[in-house]
């Protein structure tokens, strides 16, 4: 007992010294610009009817649906998530028979069908024995995860499905009427998992419900290796563009779903203010979050995003270990240098195929109050992306600290009641039911 004792008190001292480090004399705020554009930038401007329409990839699932969602059994302790391995491909057991069984239900399909389960790298939630099960108090009112697939490939006359699973809780206000409800999307593998686990606990608090993606879907960091092409650079970006789109898409399909399940669950809360909260990862996605469900959202907060998927890998000091991506060019011979050139080209062709990437839908979405917390010394989420992000949201309300990835997380639970703040600052008006 008292090395516990000892143990949480070194925490909390950790904590507080850490909060100091952050404090006035390390962050500034910039206070949200007058947008201003010429007609010819507004021409450009991707409009929320066009992001909401033929930008996103199809699924395999419901007419007026991109998935299904399946009820999940508590506690949120007895799950762990768990990373596949580099030759770890997911064996089917009773669970995932299920997701393909009610996802085949909604699409009414008369034939059969096989799926394939995820692979090397991918993230998933699984339930473990008694005694292995994560040290957490975060209680939710209900669990349930959201199921969709991808159309591979026919075999022999029937569908051939990727199938992908994103897992999510939800937990009620403690205020008797509450102030809305809050998406939380994490980064990857939904860490770290304490301060998060605080972090929804002082927004119930604070009057708020809060939908919470345990981690981002589970393709989001499944290991690929792209081909580049000299002789084909447009194909090579293309098929970069559109897998990196798939990802985004899928973590903006489960947050759509998860909340009009909530709506189900709570209906008070359908007509209520909503706000996203997008962390490192889920924040590098929350632009695409945001232009997938407009004008559903209110307000939204992004802590340590960025744009530009694919640069944000390439140049992440996260890369080397996370190995979402890979990439070969075919040809030994070539040098150093002349990979490089090529995939330099690649990139600025990528973002010329990347639609559903923070750099485009950004602008999309300048009409909702956004408040982003930047760490200048990030390399996890390299600070200049987070600076491109800014500019291209048209330099909403910023609050600027001389920290890193990590000190930016470590720290973020005191930072916590200023955005909740911030929130209640804000002026919501619904307007007309949506």
């Amino acid at each position: 007992m008292l090395r516990d004792s000892s143990r949480h008190f070194v925490r909390a001292a950790l904590i507080a010294l850490l909060a100091s480090i952050t404090g006035s004399g390390c962050m500034r705020i910039q206070s949200a610009q007058p947008l201003v554009a010429s007609q010819a930038e507004v021409r450009q401007v991707p409009t929320q009817e066009s992001a909401t329409t033929g930008l996103w990839p199809a699924r395999w699932a419901g007419e007026g649906s991109m998935g299904v969602i399946v009820p999940v059994e508590g506690p949120l302790s007895s799950w762990r998530g768990m990373r596949l391995g580099p030759e770890h491909y997911l064996r089917g057991g009773p669970d995932e028979q299920e997701d393909a069984a009610l996802l085949a239900a909604s699409t009414r399909a008369e034939s059969g069908y096989r799926y394939i389960l995820e692979g090397p790298g991918s993230f998933i939630f699984q339930r473990q024995r008694e005694g292995r099960a994560r040290v957490t108090d975060s209680n939710p009112a209900a669990m349930f995860k959201f199921v969709s697939a991808r159309l591979a490939v026919e075999f022999q006359g029937m569908p051939v499905v990727m199938l992908e699973r994103s897992w999510l809780a939800y937990y009620d206000s403690a205020a008797e009427q509450p102030r809305g409800l809050i998406a939380l999307a994490p980064g990857l593998f939904g860490v770290p998992e304490p301060v998060i686990d605080r972090f929804v606990e002082l927004c119930r608090a604070d009057g708020w419900a809060v939908l919470r993606l345990l981690a981002p879907p589970s393709r989001f960091t499944e290991r690929i290796t792209f081909s580049i092409d000299r002789n084909n650079l447009d194909a090579s970006a293309r098929t970069i563009a559109a897998e990196l789109g798939q990802r985004a898409a899928e973590t903006a399909y489960a947050i759509e779903a998860g909340v009009r399940h909530v709506h189900t669950l709570r209906p008070d809360l359908a007509d209520g203010t909503h706000v996203l909260i997008g962390m490192s990862g889920g924040a590098m996605a929350s632009s695409t979050i945001l232009a997938r469900n407009a004008p559903r959202f209110d307000a939204a907060v992004f802590i340590a995003g960025g744009a530009n998927f694919l640069m944000i890998n390439e140049e992440s000091n996260y890369a080397p270990w996370v190995e979402a991506m890979t990439f070969e060019y075919g040809e030994p011979a070539l040098t150093s240098r002349e990979k490089r050139a090529m995939f330099d080209e690649v990139a600025t062709r990528y973002l010329e195929n990347a639609p559903l990437d923070g750099h485009h839908l950004a602008e999309s979405i300048r009409g909702i109050p956004i408040l982003m917390l930047h760490g200048t010394n990030d390399r996890a989420v390299p600070s200049r992306y987070g600076d491109q992000l800014w500019e291209k949201l048209g330099k909403p309300e910023r609050w600027v600290y001389q920290v890193g990835h990590e000190l930016m997380f470590m720290t973020l639970n005191a930072q916590t009641p200023r955005v909740l703040r911030w929130l209640r600052q804000q002026e919501f008006d619904r307007g007309e039911e949506q």
